[in-house]
């Protein structure tokens, strides 16, 4: 497994460095070179009933489970190798997995199979770099996920050797590892190596985010709340339900269950109406860099959200500003004409 060469550490992404340990929940994006390796690597670490009837990623999917102990969700994004998405219906799904993966990814996982490396691998990842901009890159690690186990070192040799893996490598700081299916079933020892490296990469890097990230984030917990209050009397309800059927530690062990189960509702509802309403603006990134190869060929399809420096209507923008100034009329301004609206159906 390749590691982080020593350098100055950076957290462009994150305004305070993370506070790790064995029990922090990890956030992962997943790409990959095919659906197939995508959710073959999903199921080896979250477990064989997750994605199970899925053959083909065409849509963001979201799956978390308990793994050694620390709760993990993937965010699986489209396999663009698979599937010619029209533009409108990526810009959808990948504004899912931002909000999908709030307040932002500990890490971007990049699924290529080490047996099938192509001269245009490094293509693969170009949409994301479109989509995320060149800084993602310092986040993503590279799994080389491979079934049957490998009794010598030959095909990592052979992988060093291609001279797109290498390029590719480079721009993620080195940052891959060989994934063995086999002896995952067997001993679990390649999920562990995985979040030891994920690990690794936030202690350097920190968590990913940017300014969509955030501003969604912000989004989801106000549309958190209106979700909860709609459902204060469903809640009352079961409430007073447990506190007749239980009493003592039972019933406050119940009652927690039931408020989590309910926190865990109203968030992936929130998530889904955000990822609905949100609206994105054209953002440049300059991926010839990023990426090294290629002419950049007209303006890339972005969402940046549109209260850093963008135009997205003076009501949004103004109550935005509030929001993130602390200025109670403006957020309250905010609450009633943005999600007001959304919950007519007439945003």
């Amino acid at each position: 497994m390749a590691t982080v060469k020593g350098k100055r550490r950076r957290r462009e992404s994150l305004d305070n460095p993370p506070n790790l340990s064995i029990e922090s929940p990890l956030r992962m994006l997943v790409f990959g070179s095919s659906s197939r390796d995508q959710i073959a690597l999903t199921q080896s670490v979250l477990g064989p009933d997750v994605l199970r009837d899925e053959v083909n990623i065409s849509a963001t999917k979201k799956s978390a489970g308990v793994v050694q102990g620390r709760n993990i969700t993937l965010v699986n994004t489209p396999n663009l190798q698979d599937n010619d998405l029209p533009v409108s219906v990526l810009q959808k799904e990948l504004k899912k997995a931002v909000c999908f993966s709030c307040p932002g990814p500990h890490a971007v996982l990049f699924v290529l199979d080490p047996f099938h490396l192509t001269s245009d691998t490094m293509d693969i990842l170009k949409p994301v770099v479109h989509y995320f901009g060149e800084s993602v890159l310092k986040h993503t690690l590279i799994v080389l996920y491979h079934e049957r186990g490998l009794k010598t070192l030959s095909i990592e040799d052979e992988v060093k050797k291609n001279k797109s893996f290498r390029e590719l490598a480079e721009k993620c700081g080195q940052n891959y590892l060989f994934f063995t299916e086999e002896m995952n079933r067997t001993e679990g020892s390649q999920t562990q190596a995985l979040l030891a490296k994920v690990d690794e990469m936030v202690l350097e890097q920190g968590m990913y985010s940017n300014v969509e990230f955030k501003d969604a984030e912000k989004r989801i917990q106000i549309e958190e709340r209106f979700i909860r209050k709609s459902k204060e009397k469903e809640i009352r309800e079961t409430v007073k339900m447990l506190e007749n059927e239980h009493s003592g530690e039972v019933l406050a062990s119940e009652i927690v269950k039931y408020d989590e189960k309910v926190q865990l509702e109203c968030r992936e509802k929130a998530e889904l109406v955000v990822a609905d309403k949100l609206g994105f603006t054209l953002r440049v990134v300059d991926y010839a860099v990023a990426v090294g190869k290629g002419a950049f060929v007209g303006a890339l399809l972005g969402f940046a959200i549109g209260y850093d420096a963008m135009a997205v209507g003076a009501a949004i923008g103004a109550a935005l500003g509030g929001v993130l100034g602390g200025a109670a009329n403006a957020a309250r301004s905010y609450i009633s004409n943005s999600f007001a609206d959304a919950h007519k159906g007439t945003a």
